[in-house]
């Protein structure tokens, strides 16, 4: 058991390879796909806030940072969260390198709902195909 007595989901660098192979890249995302991915965070931080997983109640932030290519794919984009104490902290990170980040600043608890929803939407993006 981890944080709280919830087990974790898995690691940031477990997420990263998930997503690979998924089959999935930054060219495969587009902007209506990080609002997906925006709700079903939002959705598992509500869960997790309820439940006490996280060590504070967290939000997801409005504000949602994104650079596309001429075909609508990302080349980078950053999803930030709040709490009483912060606003616009790392949530995910679509890094220009490629490199994807998860709430670094984070313990396990905090992660979890965002693991969850990160490997969910990898899941719905894989089903739905290309556009």
């Amino acid at each position: 058991m981890s944080c709280r007595g919830f087990e974790p989901v898995c690691t940031a660098n477990e997420a990263r390879k998930f997503f690979k192979s998924r089959g999935l890249s930054y060219d495969s995302i587009h902007e209506g796909d990080i609002l997906i991915l925006c709700m079903m965070l939002q959705k598992e931080l509500k869960k997790s806030n309820k439940a006490g997983e996280t060590s504070v109640t967290i939000t997801l932030s409005k504000r949602v940072d994104m650079k596309k290519k001429s075909n609508g794919s990302i080349t980078e984009c950053y999803i930030y969260m709040n709490a009483h104490y912060f606003t616009r902290r790392e949530c995910i990170s679509f890094n220009r390198d490629g490199f994807i980040g998860f709430a670094g600043w984070s313990d396990q608890g905090s992660t979890n709902p965002i693991l969850r929803a990160f490997m969910a939407w990898c899941n719905y993006l894989a089903e739905a195909g290309d556009p």
